[in-house]
């Protein structure tokens, strides 16, 4: 979170640190990958039968690896790969990605990648916990299917982070919002309020 209050002492180090393929953004890609790689790793040392009940694990394995690969635009920059026609003509920014693309007038990126996940996000921090704890029903579900949910303490320092740096208008915000995101979602893999129950 210094990233933001770095704009009010050097906008130039701000910038550097948030600029497109700068140190924010592949902090990002790095943390959404160790996530996806803890949990199969996880997965593969505690279980001996792949079954549903691993479902979550896996499932939260493979959307992680599909943010660590929209983070890079799957390696594009770095490969010096030529964007296909399609995504020329259909991505703001011309990358091989999705979340940028732009499909009838409707930018994807803010109405499922900023509102939709806000909505959900909301929900898994705040909401999930909560009933976690207070419903056996719902305990008994999350548990069955193996699904990572975070501690409070977890929620309430995202949830707080989120507000403080959205106070902050400032060019690329979303950026330091994605890393964050990605780094409490790395602590939570390795310390869920579940962890007995899913990783043994």
């Amino acid at each position: 979170m210094s990233t933001i209050f770095l704009f009010y002492y050097s906008n130039s180090v701000y910038n550097f640190l948030v600029i497109e393929d700068g140190i924010i953004e592949y902090s990002t890609a790095i943390f959404l990958l160790s996530v996806s790689i803890y949990l199969i790793n996880k997965l593969l040392k505690t279980v001996k039968v792949i079954s549903s009940k691993n479902i979550g694990i896996i499932l939260f394995s493979i959307i992680f690896f599909f943010g660590f690969g929209e983070e890079i635009s799957w390696g594009q920059r770095i490969f010096n790969i030529e964007t296909p026609h399609f995504f020329i003509e259909n991505n703001l920014q011309s990358e091989t990605n999705i979340h940028n693309l732009m499909i009838g007038g409707v930018k994807l990126n803010k109405l499922i990648f900023t509102n939709g996940l806000f909505f959900i996000f909301s929900f898994y921090f705040l909401a999930i916990p909560y009933l976690y704890t207070k419903s056996n029903n719902i305990k008994s579900i999350i548990n069955k299917f193996s699904i990572v949910i975070p501690k409070y303490s977890q929620s309430i320092i995202f949830i707080c982070s989120t507000i403080i740096i959205y106070l902050f208008d400032h060019d690329r915000i979303s950026e330091i919002w994605e890393c964050l995101f990605a780094f409490t979602m790395l602590i939570t893999s390795i310390n869920p309020l579940n962890k007995q129950e899913i990783y043994s």
